[in-house]
C-alpha cells in the first residue's frame, strides 16, 4: 500500500513537473507579446496623456474668458465708502463709473498706493479699462473715462492688494 501511495504521489509529481515544465514555453511566448502589450499601452498612455494635455489648453481658455466674465458680473459701482476684497496675485475686481467726478483711490494695506479717476461727459467713450496692480502701485496715477467706464484692476503683485474708494 505505501508503494501504491508513494507510486502515485510520485506520478502526481511528475505530471505536475510536466505541466509546468509545458507551461514554461507558453509563457516565454507570452512575454513577448506582453512586452508588445505593454508597449502598446505605453503608447496609449502616451497619447491619453496628449490627449489630456489637448483637453487641458482646450480647458484653459474658456477658464480664462470664464474668469474674466465674473468680474463683470461683480462689478460694484464706484462709490465713497466702498471697497474690493483683498485680490491675491492675478486676481481681479471692477467697478463701473457712472457718476461724473473725481475719485480718489487707495490700497487698504498699502495706503501710499494711490490713484485719481476722473468721470467726465465728452470724454472717449469706452467700454472697460484693464489697469494692472503691480509693484505696490496702481498702473496709472490719473486716468480720465467718459461715465459708464468699467475699470478692471488686476493684481499683479504677490502681495494682497484692494481697490478702495476715499
Amino acid at each position: 500500500m505505501i508503494n501504491k501511495k508513494f507510486s502515485f504521489i510520485l506520478a502526481a509529481g511528475v505530471l505536475s513537473l510536466a505541466a509546468c515544465g509545458q507551461e514554461q514555453p507558453v509563457a516565454e511566448d507570452t512575454t513577448e507579446p506582453m512586452a508588445e502589450e505593454q508597449e502598446n499601452t505605453v503608447e496609449e498612455t502616451t497619447t491619453e496623456e496628449e490627449t489630456t494635455t489637448e483637453e487641458e489648453a482646450t480647458t484653459e481658455e474658456p477658464a480664462e474668458e470664464t474668469a474674466e466674465e465674473p468680474a463683470a458680473e461683480n462689478t460694484q459701482e464706484a462709490m465713497s465708502g466702498t471697497a474690493s476684497n483683498l485680490l491675491s496675485q492675478g486676481e481681479a475686481t471692477s467697478f463701473v463709473f457712472n457718476e461724473t467726478g473725481e475719485f480718489s483711490i487707495f490700497c487698504e494695506p498699502h495706503p501710499d498706493m494711490q490713484m485719481t479717476v476722473l468721470v467726465e461727459e465728452g470724454t472717449e467713450a469706452m467700454d472697460k479699462i484693464e489697469i494692472d496692480i503691480a509693484d505696490y502701485a496702481f498702473g496709472e496715477e490719473t486716468i480720465t473715462v467718459s461715465p459708464g467706464t468699467t475699470i478692471v484692476w488686476t493684481n499683479q503683485d504677490q502681495v494682497q492688494h484692494n481697490v478702495a474708494f476715499k
